[in-house]
């Protein structure tokens, strides 16, 4: 837990990330969602729920990375309270449980575009197909809107751009 209060982000992968970052506070502590913003920076902390064994990029950043990992995982230097976090299904709803639970605000949500429009992420992944690119906006949403019953101070999380800004409000 933290013992000041702090602005902490939230670094997705989608096409909105760079710019996003741009505006972000000085001094924000950075949790970067899987190996996308690696591309960017060297956040604070990782954040990752899916199998690197499937996920050759991530598995490499794992093995590489010398910063704090968070996840359910026994690869995790932070013990999450069994029974008690909320993932939500995605290591972004992960990393935002996890900035609340760690006493940051605010948590900005950045490079959050829900999968929607042709690009995917920021960067080109060839490729790359997940089933999670064709749900609808309205699936993703709703997966969201847990994050104001399952989250600690969900008041405090605020979105830099995109979908998600309609549920959290937009930082300013």
């Amino acid at each position: 837990m933290t013992d000041k209060k702090r602005a902490a982000a939230i670094l997705g992968g989608g096409p909105s990330l760079p710019d996003d970052m741009a505006k972000l506070p000085k001094d924000c502590v950075l949790i970067g969602v899987n190996h996308h913003s690696l591309r960017l920076c060297k956040p604070d902390f990782i954040v990752y729920m899916d199998d690197p064994r499937k996920v050759p990029e991530l598995q490499q950043v794992l093995s590489e990375y010398d910063g704090t990992v968070v996840s359910p995982f026994a690869t995790s230097h932070v013990t999450l309270p069994k029974g008690q976090f909320w993932d939500g299904g995605f290591s972004s709803t992960l990393a935002t449980w996890f900035a609340l639970w760690s006493g940051y605000e605010p948590v900005i949500l950045c490079g959050m575009d829900c999968y929607q429009g042709e690009q995917k992420y920021f960067y080109e992944r060839e490729g790359f197909y997940h089933p999670v690119f064709d749900a609808p906006l309205e699936n993703h949403l709703r997966a969201w809107r847990f994050a104001l019953k399952r989250c600690p101070n969900p008041q405090n999380i605020r979105a830099m751009s995109g979908p998600l800004v309609e549920i959290f409000g937009k930082y300013e």
